[in-house]
């Protein structure tokens, strides 16, 4: 009977990790360019070769066994460790070919890489870049999956499987309009000063959102209306026309402070969290020339715009 290592290939990699993804064979058969009858006997050598089903059937749709689970994060891992195999022979060219494959979360993937991949591509025109920006979870899945070989997020990613590299520092800040708040020296305001004001907070799984809900929890105060919005732009553009305060990561406020549009504040006697933006890889691959260089290029840009970000 034949194992795993005798039936691996690219395209069965790349089949068990769509399948777990899109859990419909021809969706996951279209993703991979090969046609649904392939699929189906590719699945049945892997079935054959691991021992015991890696696939089954729920209703209309595919889903991996724990079997299947298991062997497809390994999947994930070599493909993974295939294209840092390509990256290290661009290297050998002077990373004048190869292709970067990055994930980011949405405040870094916004606020962060889009002006660090704006380097990037200067000084390597020829490495091929895929950005894909989505919530952490998400990013965490593409990893993990091999769509991704490294992801930009803020704040702890607590996975076993993963390796997490500091590139610089992030914190979540309060934002109101200038005429709003009577901001000490130290820009900072008592607990007092928020007693009934508006709070714009983000939609449901935020963090930022679920530390602005908890600030004032401590304290005899309270917040009046809470207005749930759809995004950070949508915080920031309530807090320029004065209809409240936010609280958001220092780096989506950098040109609006610039501007004088908006004022950043810390609240006196309340921890603020301070959370650093880093690069998640898988934990048992290695980083391609091309990622390496990006880490580079992304301290060098935390670094310029640590003093516009920080609030002294």
């Amino acid at each position: 009977m034949p194992t795993l290592l005798d039936v691996w290939n690219v395209a069965r990699l790349r089949l068990l990790i769509e399948l777990e993804r899109s859990e419909s064979l021809s969706k996951a058969a279209e993703v991979v360019g090969i046609s649904q009858p392939t699929a189906s006997e590719h699945i049945r050598l892997l079935n054959v070769a691991a021992g015991e089903p890696l696939v089954a059937r729920s209703g209309r749709s595919l889903h991996l066994t724990g079997a299947g689970q298991i062997v497809a994060a390994h999947a994930a891992q070599a493909l993974s460790s295939l294209m840092a195999a390509e990256s290290d022979l661009a290297a050998r060219a002077g990373l004048r070919t190869g292709t970067l494959r990055l994930g980011a979360s949405s405040v870094p993937g916004t606020y962060v890489v889009p002006d660090a991949l704006a380097h990037f591509r200067q000084q390597c025109p020829d490495v091929e870049v895929h950005l894909s920006v989505g919530s952490t979870a998400q990013v965490v899945r593409w990893l993990l999956s091999g769509r991704v070989t490294c992801a930009v997020t803020c704040g702890e990613v607590r996975d076993e499987r993963l390796v997490a590299t500091p590139l610089g520092p992030d914190e979540i800040v309060g934002v109101a309009s200038p005429a709003l708040l009577d901001l000490s020296s130290t820009a900072e305001v008592t607990a007092s000063a928020l007693d009934g004001a508006t709070l714009l907070v983000q939609e449901e799984g935020s963090s930022t959102r679920d530390f602005a809900l908890g600030i004032l929890a401590a304290t005899p105060y309270r917040f009046g209306d809470v207005w749930e919005l759809g995004s950070v732009d949508a915080v920031k553009r309530a807090v320029r026309r004065g209809s409240g305060v936010g609280f958001l990561s220092t780096h989506t406020i950098v040109e609006e402070r610039r501007r004088g549009e908006v004022v950043a504040f810390r609240v006196a006697d309340v921890a603020t969290p301070r959370r650093q933006v880093g690069l998640l890889r898988l934990g048992q691959t290695s980083a391609s020339p091309a990622e390496r260089y990006l880490e580079t290029v992304l301290r060098s840009h935390l670094a310029r715009v640590r003093g516009v970000a920080a609030l002294t």
